[in-house]
């Protein structure tokens, strides 16, 4: 097995061979057992030189076991003996890349004890007061309150009867049309979906028990700083529900949950590698997206970082063995019968009561959108990254984050590599740069004032990048561009201003979502507890994006150096900045681009990954196996419950033949077996520009728009107050392509200044609209 120091290694006498052929015989029988150790034992102990293939066999076992200096070793001198052997090569690199990485480097604590997860919140020290006073209450002020509630509720009935009667999908076709329509039409066709998967498909995982979010007490005190600031572990946000969104609590769900149960006996059916082998190898080439650059890629996983972990794997509740084929390159590389999944971990938390029921999953970090993944989702993380001093985060003397164990410390470092790595440091800075800006205006702030004011204001930048700048790069349609900004700005402020004077807080501000813009109006949630969901999590599986080389530019020269993805992770990732600058790596992330969302485009790296306790570990097979292991019903079943329309036969996803028979032999040339996560990749009918199909869409639609109607800190406590007039002007001014400047000024000497929005390229002309199909919509 390929589990590291396996548990079946212990209590084998090691077979006397009678020659160095033997020996590999009995060692290979071994391997394929899981007795590694009782492998090496017999391949080191005899005498004489090695041939090529013991010294294979050698450097394979001490793989497996995480042993990458000795494996290392034994893989040289096969490829000194078999120069020509590309897989020995393969082997060699991978194992250099392990060894400069520290692959099973393992800095991770259990986070879920029943104890924690059940102990009241834990919000933090306090802070007294509110960031700012609230503006004076004018008659005009007053005035233009009651006109807004009016017109809202007007606007609002208005919309809804609008999105009702031009709204609803046109009968009869399997994929939705509103991108098909008229701006007016499409968005409001986009309304009603909003709307309907608003009121059919959020599902609270404690609601079966009427209990409050995390089994808490009723009638717990908020503390009153929480009222203008962020707590640590996202409690106290909703006061009648304290742990509500909050770290340690289940992840809801976009299904209902009857249809959530696991089907067990077909966790392995089709097998997820061969799954992974056939319809996501990239067997022709990388397939690049031409209008993101890399940037894009590294965002959104920064972002699900601050939303959504189920913890680290290794504090699962036993393991899931997929069988590998005789065929498999694993297999015939490293002499494994099966790689080893550990299960997600387990509630603690389940009571007896709800044994009949769906399990649910404990969500390790906040669900609100906060910035966690940077400032941690606990108090003692959260001081541990702080420097005490004016509202700052630690950094060293160089501007960049501190080092633990050689990895950067910050509030989430799991899966760490040099996307994650630019983006940490740049908001990280940025934080400090918004203590700066406070301190000026209020120098008689003390620190945990500053801190939690910017940490307030950054969290804000992160979702407005988000909402209207990543969301409609990957997604550049024009009916999308306008509906995500209107989500921020209002459908109104959007209309009647620009894109450098748009604000979200203006007189002119109806209480209605569409019209009005969800951030500073008031909160929705639908009479269901706010909570990111399993389905969620399962649609932002986009590890499709990431190259298998990474490509390094300096600004002002045209000599470029690639690095193997493997070569960026964990400890290698400081020495990369070290050597080559955060400036000129920031410029090489935005020159270069990401993969496409489709089938066959999985980084090959990821598909033979190291991760602490699992030496081969085929993260594109384990994407398929986590959908069905928590319940995620396949692709058809699961269109039926979010309000599509299930496909037929394989050709309704693509017009290729080739993909389309790849399909078929795979699922036996049966739909309802389709993998939930294939069905996406393989979805060819796509609104215009869309970097994604309209399955993975129908769950980013309600969730996108959540994230913020939920939270009380971008609706109703988005106000002077709570932001300070400074900080919500900050926020109005900032776009990532600003902040990026902010904190890197060199990047103007490159053609960023040429683009609106920093995740398209930056090329020197952004005429051409399949580079640049967002330039069209900028006003």
């Amino acid at each position: 097995m390929n589990t590291i120091s396996s548990p079946r290694t212990a209590s084998f006498p090691a077979p006397v061979a009678s020659s160095e052929a033997a020996a590999r015989q009995s060692a290979t029988d071994m391997l394929e057992k899981g007795r590694v150790q009782q492998a090496i034992d017999l391949l080191e102990k005899r005498q004489g030189p090695q041939s090529e293939e013991t010294h294979q066999l050698l450097g394979g076992a001490y793989y497996r076991q995480g042993d990458f200096d000795h494996a290392a070793r034994h893989f040289e001198a096969a490829l000194t003996q078999d120069p020509k052997n590309q897989d020995l090569a393969d082997m060699l690199a991978q194992t250099r890349n392990n060894q400069t990485s520290g692959a099973t480097l393992d800095l991770v604590q259990n986070p879920f004890s029943k104890d924690k997860l059940l102990a009241a919140p834990h919000p933090g020290p306090g802070v007294n007061g509110s960031a700012s006073r609230p503006p004076a209450r004018t008659l005009l002020n007053m005035a233009m309150q009651a006109v807004n509630h009016v017109g809202g509720g007007l606007a609002g009935a208005v919309m809804g009867i609008l999105s009702r009667v031009f709204g609803a999908k046109d009968q009869g076709e399997v994929w939705t049309t509103w991108s098909k329509k008229n701006m007016v039409e499409g968005a409001l066709m986009l309304a009603h979906m909003r709307d309907q998967l608003d009121h059919h498909n959020l599902y609270d995982q404690y609601k079966a028990e009427g209990q409050l979010t995390g089994f808490e007490t009723r009638g717990l005190q908020a503390p009153q700083w929480t009222k203008y600031y962020r707590t640590a572990d996202g409690s106290w946000n909703n006061p009648e529900n304290p742990k509500e969104g909050a770290a340690g609590t289940r992840f809801g769900r976009n299904v209902p949950l009857e249809v959530t149960k696991p089907d067990e006996a077909n966790l392995m059916n089709p097998s997820p590698r061969e799954v992974s082998r056939v319809l996501m190898t990239r067997d022709e080439g990388f397939k690049e997206v031409p209008f993101l650059n890399m940037l894009a890629a590294a965002w959104i996983q920064f972002m699900v970082h601050d939303w959504v972990s189920h913890g680290d794997v290794k504090y699962g509740s036993g393991v899931m063995e997929v069988p590998l084929a005789p065929d498999d390159p694993m297999r015939k590389k490293y002499h494994e019968s099966a790689m080893m999944v550990p299960k997600t971990a387990a509630d603690p938390t389940r009571r007896p009561e709800e044994a009949g029921m769906a399990p649910g999953y404990i969500n390790e970090n906040t669900s609100w959108w906060d910035g966690s993944q940077i400032y941690g989702s606990d108090v003692d993380t959260q001081n541990r990254l702080r420097s005490h001093q004016d509202g700052k985060l630690r950094l060293q003397d160089d501007g960049r984050l501190p080092l633990d164990h050689g990895v950067e410390d910050t509030g989430f470092r799991r899966n760490w590599w040099l996307g994650l790595d630019l983006l940490h440091n740049t908001f990280a800075k940025e934080h400090n740069s918004v203590c700066d800006m406070l301190k000026e205006h209020h120098p008689d702030w003390n620190d945990e004032k500053l801190f939690q004011t910017s940490r307030l204001i950054v969290a804000a930048e992160m979702a407005k990048i988000h909402t209207v700048e990543w969301t409609p790069a990957i997604l550049p349609n024009k009916t999308l561009t306008m509906a995500m900004n209107a989500n921020w700005y209002g459908l109104a402020n959007y209309e009647a201003s620009n894109l450098k004077e748009r604000k979200i807080l203006n007189h002119w501000k109806p209480d209605d979502h569409m019209v009005g813009g969800i951030v500073g109006n008031h909160t929705a949630k639908f009479d269901v507890p706010y909570s990111l969901t399993e389905e969620f999590t399962a649609v932002y599986r986009m590890h499709s994006l990431l190259p298998d080389e990474i490509k390094l530019h300096h600004i002002g020269s045209d000599k470029t150096q690639e690095v193997a993805l493997g070569a960026t992770r964990n400890k290698a990732v400081h020495d990369i900045t070290e050597k080559n600058g955060l400036t000129d790596l920031i410029y090489s992330f935005g020159v270069e681009h990401p993969g496409q969302l489709v089938m066959n485009n999985y980084p090959k790296t990821l598909q033979e990954l190291t991760i602490p306790g699992f030496s081969n570990y085929d993260l594109a097979a384990v994407d398929v196996l986590r959908d069905r292991e928590r319940g995620i019903p396949r692709y058809n079943e699961f269109r039926r419950q979010i309000g599509l329309v299930p496909i037929k036969k394989f050709e309704d996803l693509t017009d290729d033949p080739k993909q389309v028979e790849k399909l078929k032999k795979v699922y036996g040339n049966d739909v309802e077996k389709l993998d939930m996560l294939i069905g996406t990749l393989a979805e060819a009918h796509r609104p215009e520009n869309f970097g994604f199909g309209e399955t993975l869409f129908q769950i980013f639609i309600v969730n996108a728009s959540r994230r913020l109607q939920a939270d009380r800190f971008f609706t109703t406590s988005y106000n002077e107050e709570t932001y300070t007039k400074e900080g919500l002007e900050w926020i109005d001014r900032s776009n990532m392509k600003s902040i990026l400047l902010r904190q890197y000024p060199d990047l103007a000497k490159t053609n960023l200044s040429n683009v609106n929005n920093a995740f398209e390229p930056w090329d020197p002309d952004t005429s051409d609209p399949s580079r640049h199909p967002l330039e069209q919509y900028h006003r």
